[in-house]
């Protein structure tokens, strides 16, 4: 089988590390992963035959990437298949965090590179505990995985380990390339674009500067307070937006207001455009942009009231690159809203919910690595707890040297909308 590689994926074969055959050996990309605490007794054949059967069906994870003289394309091949790694640890938690000696061995297992060439295009590891407290670790690679599609594979594994056995509910990759439009209208997004020349206007965070290119050297996790979540859904109900929607103009607007004028950020989604193509699993985020409301309202109330509509205008891209007609980054601003993970259930006493960051942090003990960003600072939210809403932005430090101040802002912003929004966007920091 052979697809025409298409968007995010056809990037990383252009950048990557190439053999003498045009296979991508190397995928520059960070793997898609996650990891899963596990609460209950696990039956190690069972889950084995489970990530066997699962991954066996998803034909995506079959394919590889070939610069051909035709193009790029994902080409199907005998791979080896993903198998189950079993690692015996007697104490994979300690005080409510991954245990320090095991961090180290989940980091190469979730953060090392595959040589697409000889591997699979995967791993799946089972840390299993001396009780009924156990860890598992996903780890694939991005050119044939994304976020949404590891949330797919991870809970089709949970059902075929309950139910043994496993019928994919969405249309298979392959499926959705050829029902895919043949022709999208990517130069409407060129349009949209040329009116928002790169970067965006200058950020003016306290005690930044500018910098030509970025580098993420920065990292600021935080839990907003319970009357933040309050204020959010005061708001949702006064302005009739959704929660995501009210979080991104809010963010739009906290940038606007410590910048020299309103920012288009830069985003991600993940292909979904027809209701279809929601199970489909497969390498189909796509990044785009998020415009400012046309006019620069000047009240918090008709801010977040026009932004939506502003990006009304912005047609989908079935997979597509924005980069193939227009410049689409480096960008000043950047925003992900992750949804909410819901546990997975693999057997009547047996659950496996998301590591929460706190979890995670013995995996960065040493530091992370700065890296360049197609983006200054990315605002990530998550919102997997009713009532609890959790900031991560990473960010150059050279611009943004506290990330602090934008999340306070933002509150203020949220705030504003619940009990004043009437108020006047230049005397919102006053």
């Amino acid at each position: 089988m052979e697809l025409p590689a298409f968007g995010m994926p056809s990037r990383m074969l252009a950048t990557g590390v190439v053999d003498e055959d045009g296979y991508l050996r190397e995928n520059p990309s960070e793997p898609a992963w996650n990891l899963l605490v596990v609460r209950g007794p696990v039956d190690v054949s069972r889950l084995a035959t489970a990530v066997s059967v699962v991954t066996a069906a998803s034909d995506v994870l079959h394919l590889r990437l070939r610069a051909t003289e035709s193009g790029p394309k994902l080409v199907s091949g005998s791979w080896p298949p993903v198998v189950l790694e079993v690692l015996e640890v007697a104490e994979p938690v300690v005080d409510g965090q991954l245990a320090p000696d095991l961090a180290a061995k989940l980091s190469a297992l979730l953060f090392d590179k595959l040589d697409l060439r000889t591997s699979a295009a995967g791993r799946v590891c089972l840390v299993r505990g001396d009780g009924d407290e156990h860890l598992l670790a996903l780890s694939f690679d991005h050119s044939v995985l994304d976020g949404w599609s590891m949330t797919l594979v991870s809970r089709a594994i949970a059902h075929c380990y309950r139910y043994g056995s496993y019928t994919p509910r969405g249309p298979s990759f392959a499926e959705y390339v050829r029902s895919l439009p043949t022709e999208v209208d990517l130069a409407v997004w060129q349009d949209l674009l040329a009116r928002y020349p790169l970067p965006g206007p200058a950020l003016r965070f306290p005690g930044g500067g500018a910098a030509e290119s970025f580098e993420i050297n920065g990292w600021y996790d935080a839990t907003f307070s319970a009357s933040f979540a309050e204020d959010l859904t005061v708001a949702v109900k006064r302005t009739d937006l959704s929660r995501a929607e009210l979080l991104t103009a809010a963010t739009g607007l906290a940038f606007r207001l410590w910048s020299d004028g309103p920012q288009p950020m830069l985003s991600v989604r993940h292909g979904h455009s027809r209701p279809e193509d929601v199970l489909v699993v497969g390498p189909l985020v796509e990044s785009y942009v998020i415009f400012p409301p046309a006019g620069s309202p000047p009240t918090v109330g008709s801010w977040l009231a026009g932004h939506a509509p502003a990006n009304a205008v912005a047609p989908p891209l079935h997979g597509r690159s924005i980069r193939e007609v227009a410049p689409l980054a480096p960008r000043n601003a950047a925003l992900n809203i992750v949804p909410p993970a819901r546990p997975l259930v693999l057997g009547p006493s047996t659950k496996a919910v998301t590591a929460p960051r706190a979890f995670l942090a013995p995996l960065w003990a040493d530091g992370r690595p700065s890296v360049p960003s197609s983006a200054a600072v990315w605002v990530n939210y998550f919102l997997d707890s009713p009532g609890r809403i959790e900031i991560s932005v990473t960010h150059d430090r050279a611009l943004l040297p506290d990330a602090s101040v934008l999340s306070n802002t933002v509150a203020a912003v949220v705030a504003a909308a619940a009990h004043a929004p009437n108020t006047r966007v230049d005397e919102l920091l006053v």
